[in-house]
């Protein structure tokens, strides 16, 4: 897997146009890529590799949460969304932690509250299980599959409301 499925991710959730958003979470997948290249046996190493793995999780998250905001307008979804994008500002992952346990009720909202439709349901799950990976291999699954439901949601454009005349 590589950084370009990421990035397709990212063109299909976001669209093509940069952000301030998808600049921040653009880097992420080739900084994880970059922190295990230059690992080197030792905490201050493996405590970078983890801290850029929690970085991408989140930005895969995000990735969901945005899509399942845009699937339905979802308040909770996008307070869940806007809270990883507030721990990504954290520098360590204690403090990743610390963001998501302030609001961790939020999480529970989003699965309480949510009118689930099959797809929401399926980006559900997968956020879900973004948030239980361990492993650059099972994000670069996550991230295939985030990337084929992204591709085959159908989004109507606001455009399509109104009659041609």
């Amino acid at each position: 897997m590589s950084d370009s499925l990421y990035q397709q991710l990212l063109d299909q959730v976001f669209g093509p146009e940069p952000t301030d958003l998808r600049s921040e979470i653009s880097p992420l997948y080739l900084e994880l890529e970059k922190a295990l290249q230059e690992a080197r046996p030792g905490r201050q190493s493996q405590e970078e590799v983890s801290f850029r793995f929690e970085r991408l999780r989140l930005g895969l998250g995000i990735s969901l949460l945005q899509l399942l905001t845009d699937l339905g307008g979802d308040e909770e979804s996008a307070q869940v969304r806007d809270l990883l994008q507030e721990a990504l500002q954290a520098t360590s992952v204690k403090g990743i932690d610390t963001v998501v346990q302030k609001k961790g009720h939020l999480f529970e909202e989003l699965y309480t509250d949510l009118y689930v439709n099959a797809d929401a349901e399926h980006i559900l799950a997968l956020f879900e299980e973004t948030l239980n990976a361990t492993s650059k291999e099972e994000m670069d699954d996550l991230l295939d599959r985030a990337l084929e439901i992204a591709e085959d949601l159908e989004f109507q454009d606001e455009e399509d409301d109104t009659p041609e005349e």
